[in-house]
């Protein structure tokens, strides 16, 4: 529920979250690291930390919650 309020602004424009899971997702590469960044900033302004093993970065396909994410859908 923590995550949920500090990124409520971003739910479901670009960021889905489920419990400590976050998932960033954008239609083109442009705007990747700003997303990255505000999340980023979000997180460590209510001293939030990520474990950065359990991070991917720049990943066409993604195993979220034990479903497998890619552009064209699940």
């Amino acid at each position: 529920k923590l995550i949920n309020n500090v990124l409520r602004l971003y739910l479901d424009i670009f960021i889905i979250t489920y419990l400590d899971n976050i998932l960033i997702y954008l239609e083109n590469e442009k705007d990747y690291i700003l997303y990255i960044k505000i999340v980023l900033k979000k997180l460590d302004k209510y001293s939030l930390r990520l474990k950065l093993k359990k991070c991917k970065f720049y990943k066409n396909k993604v195993n979220f919650l034990g479903y497998i994410i890619e552009a064209n859908g699940v």
